[in-house]
């Protein structure tokens, strides 16, 4: 049971929300429900569904809201163009299927070069050691007109500094400060339900004014972007901790 929660993006979305100092970081989210949608959609310009459970930006849709009630859907290799929400809701279920899916604001990403940008930072520890340590963090270049930032569907990897240069973001002292605070913050909050757990992978956002925003946290990350890298003492120190901790 404690595998399968720590692979619910729903389930770790609400460990999160009852953390008062992290609460802040989160994007409004729901489960999905054509009258979630339907709230979600009086509140926001664009809104993004995922997968419950799932990784590497498979699943995801976009759905953005144009004039006199058109909607512009898109997902991986898919968008389509409907009017009024009678339209949209069976297009919506036809493309979830039976899986279970989160609905959230879609966070209006930084971009670099008109591409989006977003986050990985890896946190561990040793076994039976409290204190969690930030491993490795890179940016995630997306592929222009890409909804994802997944490395699996062709983002490139760059340092969070450079990127948030590119990006133009102001602060960019108080933006690192606050993503290493939220990836070492969230660890600390999952240790009390998920003990065993040694690593986190999270995927953290700038928006364009330079609030920093929790995506999601994964409990098995992949971490071969670092090897992208020009200095690849992250990933080296990423693969010895996974070592000790076999």
């Amino acid at each position: 049971m404690a595998s399968e929660l720590r692979r619910n993006k729903w389930y770790k979305h609400q460990l999160l929300m009852n953390s008062p100092a992290l609460a802040r970081f989160l994007p409004k989210s729901y489960r999905y429900s054509p009258a979630n949608l339907s709230k979600m959609l009086n509140l926001y310009p664009e809104i993004i569904l995922k997968p419950v459970v799932g990784s590497g930006g498979v699943g995801i849709i976009k759905v953005s809201k144009g004039n006199e009630g058109v909607y512009h859907v898109h997902t991986l290799g898919f968008k389509q163009k409907v009017t009024g929400r009678d339209s949209l809701v069976p297009l919506i279920n036809r493309l979830t299927g039976k899986r279970s899916f989160l609905i959230q604001y879609c966070i209006p990403l930084a971009k670099v070069g008109g591409k989006l940008i977003d986050f990985r930072y890896i946190v561990q520890r040793s076994k039976g050691d409290s204190k969690w340590i930030i491993t490795g963090k890179h940016a995630k270049i997306g592929k222009e007109g890409y909804v994802v930032t997944n490395l699996q569907q062709g983002a490139n990897v760059e340092t969070v500094r450079r990127a948030l240069q590119q990006a133009n973001i102001k602060n960019i002292g108080k933006t690192m400060a606050d993503l290493d605070y939220l990836s070492l913050q969230a660890s600390k909050v999952f240790s009390r339900t998920f003990g065993s757990q040694t690593i986190w992978g999270y995927d953290l956002a700038v928006d364009v004014n330079g609030k920093v925003w929790m995506i999601e946290a994964n409990c098995t990350p992949l971490v071969g972007g670092f090897r992208y890298l020009q200095n690849q003492s992250m990933y080296r120190t990423i693969r010895r901790y996974q070592a000790m901790n076999r």
